[in-house]
C-alpha cells in the first residue's frame, strides 16, 4: 500500500516526466508487494509513463506487465532515462545525413519533374493553331462522312425502287398470266406423252407377265398335276398308287389315276 501511495504522490508533483518503480534483488516475499492489485492499479492509473525495475533480470512481477516499460534492473532503468550522449550524437548525425539525402533526392525529383513540365508547356498561340488545324480536319472528315452516308442511302434507295418495280402487282400478274398460258399449252402434250409412256409400260409388263405365266407354259403342251387339296405335284414321292389327281391343261382339266409311281419294287409271280 505504501508503494501505491508513493506512486500517486510522485505523479502529482509538478514537472515529473517519468516514474521508476524499482527495488533491488531479494526473495519472492521481498518482491511480493509489486504483485499486489493496488500497486498494479496505481501504476496503470499513473498519468506519466512508468518504468518497472523490480529485482534482477530473472525476477518477474505483475508491475512489469502493467508498466509502460520494463527494465531488468534499477540501474538499467536509469540508463533508459539517461542514455549515453555519444550514442545520441551519433544517432542525430545519422538522422541528419538521412534527412539531407532525402531532401536532395526530393529536390532532384522535383527538378526533373519541373523540367518535364516545362518541356511540355507550349505557347497558347501554338496550342490554338493546333486546335484550329484539328477543327479543320474534323470538319473535313465530317463532310466526307456525310457525303459517303448520303451516297450510300441514295444507292440503297435506287436498289429498293428497282426491287419495288420488279415486284409491282401488274408485272407479277403479267408474268403469272404468261406462265399460265405456257402451262396450258404444255398440259395436253404432257398428258398425251404420259398416256403413251404408260401404255408402252403396260404392254411391256403384259409381255413379261405372259412369258412367266403358268398359262403360257400350259399352252405349250405341258400340264400341272394337283392333289385332292389342290397342291401341285412336283415329285413322284408325293403320290401313291391308286391316288386320283387332277391334270390341268392349257384348255380344260382331266381326272387321272396313279397306276404306278415307280417307287415300289414290282414283284412278279413265279407261276405266271
Amino acid at each position: 500500500m505504501e508503494v501505491a501511495r508513493a506512486i500517486k504522490a510522485i505523479a502529482r508533483v509538478p514537472g515529473v516526466d517519468v516514474v521508476i518503480v524499482g527495488r533491488g534483488g531479494g526473495s519472492i516475499e521481498d518482491l511480493w508487494a509489486f504483485n499486489e492489485e493496488i500497486v498494479a492499479r496505481a501504476i496503470a492509473g499513473c498519468p506519466v509513463p512508468v518504468i518497472s525495475a523490480v529485482g534482477h533480470e530473472s525476477d518477474v512481477t505483475i508491475a512489469d506487465f502493467v508498466a509502460d516499460r520494463r527494465a531488468p534492473t534499477p540501474s538499467a532503468a536509469a540508463e533508459l532515462l539517461a542514455p549515453d550522449s555519444s550514442d545520441l550524437q551519433r544517432r542525430v548525425e545519422s538522422l541528419h545525413r538521412r534527412l539531407v539525402m532525402r531532401i536532395r533526392d526530393r529536390l532532384m525529383r522535383d527538378r526533373l519533374r519541373l523540367e518535364g513540365i516545362s518541356r511540355r508547356l507550349r505557347h497558347p498561340g501554338e496550342r490554338l493553331r493546333q486546335q484550329a488545324q484539328r477543327l479543320d480536319d474534323l470538319d473535313m472528315r465530317m463532310r466526307r462522312a456525310f457525303e459517303r452516308s448520303l451516297n450510300t442511302r441514295r444507292e440503297r434507295l435506287i436498289r429498293l425502287e428497282t426491287r419495288l418495280a420488279a415486284q409491282h402487282p401488274g408485272r407479277q400478274l403479267a408474268m403469272l398470266r404468261q406462265r399460265l398460258d405456257s402451262l396450258a399449252e404444255r398440259l395436253p402434250r404432257a398428258i398425251r406423252e404420259g398416256l403413251k409412256n404408260r401404255r408402252l409400260q403396260l404392254h411391256s409388263q403384259m409381255q413379261t407377265l405372259h412369258v412367266v405365266s403358268p398359262l403360257a407354259t400350259l399352252g405349250r403342251g405341258y400340264s400341272i398335276l394337283l392333289d385332292e387339296r389342290g397342291n401341285a405335284i412336283r415329285n413322284a414321292a408325293q403320290t401313291h398308287t391308286g391316288q386320283r389327281l387332277k391334270a390341268k391343261l392349257g384348255e380344260g382339266e382331266l381326272q387321272v389315276r396313279v397306276e404306278d409311281n415307280h417307287l415300289t419294287p414290282v414283284t412278279l409271280s413265279l407261276l405266271d
